[in-house]
């Protein structure tokens, strides 16, 4: 469980980190600074460090990964709520991200929701075990 959760947190720090330092980029050409990026960048680093967590302190690095996790979704749930109720606009952005070739906001639009749901469920379940197996741990008298 301890390898799922550390490959599933860094590829979700690494898809999600990538597709938001590229909408970061676009300062660098003028544009104004977008705080749900900024955001969502912390929470990519947030899962970075439980990821290095979890070998030595799994039930904290589970609340560190639900945070990180939490932090994802500030940008991601309503890029997915665009997505649903605007289906017609978001395929056109993906076609011309496609014939653009511009890779990095396909993957982090289609792949970064799904790993992202993944990961938060999984620093849930994880977090509920641990705590599970903390007070079986605990010395009663």
């Amino acid at each position: 469980m301890k390898t799922v959760t550390v490959t599933l947190c860094i590829l979700t720090a690494l898809v999600t980190g990538l597709h938001n330092f590229y909408w970061l980029m676009d300062m660098v050409n003028g544009a104004p600074l977008n705080l749900l990026n900024l955001t969502a960048l912390l929470g990519a680093l947030t899962l970075v460090g439980a990821a290095a967590v979890v070998p030595f302190r799994p039930h904290v690095a589970a609340k560190i990964g639900l945070a990180g996790s939490l932090l994802l979704w500030v940008y991601y749930a309503p890029l997915i709520a665009v997505s649903v109720f605007m289906p017609f606009t978001t395929r056109g952005e993906i076609q011309t991200f496609i014939s653009d070739q511009e890779f990095v906001p396909l993957v982090g639009m289609l792949v970064g929701p799904v790993l992202l749901i993944a990961c938060t469920a999984n620093s849930a379940l994880f977090l509920r075990k641990n705590k599970r197996s903390r007070k079986s741990e605990l010395p009663t008298s």
